[in-house]
């Protein structure tokens, strides 16, 4: 009697945990990725110049990018940004590079901000994103590029270093791999489900330009062991610790703009 109790709920449990497998596997896009929807007809307000544009990156899918612009800039700073918002609020990020004498393409992943269609896969994000450094290279000599990538937007940007020639890649809160990251922060669920792998280390060990990587001590969302890991698993880039700071307050931080102004020069 005992037995078939045990074996009763033994089978619920693993009915259960099936059910939390799959639907973490077909929920995988409404858990990575968090967009803020905007309404076509949004006016931007920002301190300095820009110009929105679209690039038709599949038939009938546009997406939405700003294009902040000097009369004389030194260079282009290539951003990818983080898997929440959209180019409302990383708009903002455009100050410090102006100051600096560089111009600023962003642009809103596939369902962000006014960029219309659905991420459905790694291959077509990593596209995405290539498709637009490609715009990147027809305004600019990819000797004045440098690529940034922050949170969920790194491990492209380390991708996009391997496959192209930028000047520099700077990583502001990477993770090790996506599979790792999941790996420590739900260690019930088999990384085997993930559709995204997102393998930055992977990327890292073959970038040949310069790199540097911020990370935050209390960083809430991705810990800095996964910085650590990376530095020392690929030691030729420049790790920076950034003490006391959260995952999103990086830009903010007096030893980030002190080193971008060493870059941005």
């Amino acid at each position: 009697m005992l037995i078939m109790f045990l074996f009763k709920i033994i089978t619920i449990i693993g009915l259960i945990y099936a059910l939390v497998c799959l639907m973490a596997y077909w929920l995988q896009e409404t858990l990575l990725f968090h967009p803020e929807v905007l309404p076509m007809d949004l006016v931007f307000k920002f301190e300095h110049n820009f110009e929105e544009l679209y690039l038709e990156v599949a038939e009938g899918v546009h997406l939405h990018a700003l294009h902040f612009k000097l009369k004389a800039p030194k260079g282009l700073v290539f951003y990818v940004h983080g898997n929440a918002g959209s180019l409302q609020d990383w708009g903002s990020l455009s100050s410090l590079y102006a100051s600096l004498g560089y111009d600023l393409l962003m642009f809103d992943y596939r369902g962000f901000g006014k960029s219309n269609g659905k991420i459905t896969s790694q291959k077509q994000f990593f596209a995405d994103v290539q498709a637009f450094y490609d715009y990147a290279k027809n305004l600019y000599d990819e000797s004045t590029i440098l690529v940034e990538g922050f949170s969920i937007g790194t491990a492209s940007a380390t991708k996009i270093a391997v496959d192209n020639n930028p000047r520099y890649l700077i990583l502001k809160a990477p993770y090790y791999s996506l599979p790792h990251l999941i790996k420590t922060k739900h260690p019930y669920l088999p990384s085997s489900l993930l559709k995204y792998r997102f393998m930055t280390i992977d990327f890292l060990k073959q970038v040949k330009c310069p790199v540097t990587i911020f990370h935050g001590t209390i960083d809430e969302l991705i810990p800095i062991a996964n910085s650590e890991r990376l530095a020392a698993e690929v030691p030729r880039v420049e790790y920076i610790p950034i003490v006391d700071c959260l995952h999103n307050d990086i830009p903010y931080q007096e030893i980030y703009k002190k080193k971008m102004q060493t870059l941005l020069i």
